[in-house]
């Protein structure tokens, strides 16, 4: 069910992010509301861990803000609503897939439109791809 939840959201801020580069500060706060309600009710992660998986989005966010665009904002956001849902380490984990899968995309696509390094790419897609990939192996193993 929290996979589930996970996906339907990053399919959502995906698509916002490639069409507008922008996400949608309420959606996320009602899936953060969702998501703490799951785990209310569920039990399923450790209030510790939920905390260190919304710091993981806060460093991430405040990143965001100091590096002047080098990431977005909404980004951030996301990571903080993703720890809800995923704590520390998946977070961590998801985090780390993510950029490298970011890095792949945006040196592919830098090369083929000439753009070189300074190509900016949605990073919500590739969040999206980690996260789908991640769920995936968790299945597998």
């Amino acid at each position: 069910m929290v996979n589930g939840i996970v996906i339907i959201m990053l399919i959502i801020e995906a698509i916002s992010d490639i069409r507008t580069q922008t996400v949608s500060c309420i959606r996320l706060l009602a899936f953060a509301m969702l998501g703490i309600t799951i785990n209310y009710c569920l039990v399923y992660q450790s209030v510790i861990s939920i905390i260190g998986g919304v710091i993981v989005g806060i460093v991430l966010f405040a990143y965001a803000f100091w590096s002047k665009g080098a990431i977005g904002l909404g980004d951030g956001a996301v990571f903080i609503c993703l720890g809800i849902y995923l704590g520390l380490s998946d977070n961590m984990r998801l985090l780390f897939f993510s950029l490298v899968g970011a890095a792949v995309v945006g040196g592919i696509y830098g090369l083929i439109t000439k753009k070189g390094l300074k190509a900016k790419i949605p990073f919500l897609p590739c969040i999206l791809i980690a996260y789908v990939v991640m769920t995936i192996m968790e299945v597998l193993n």
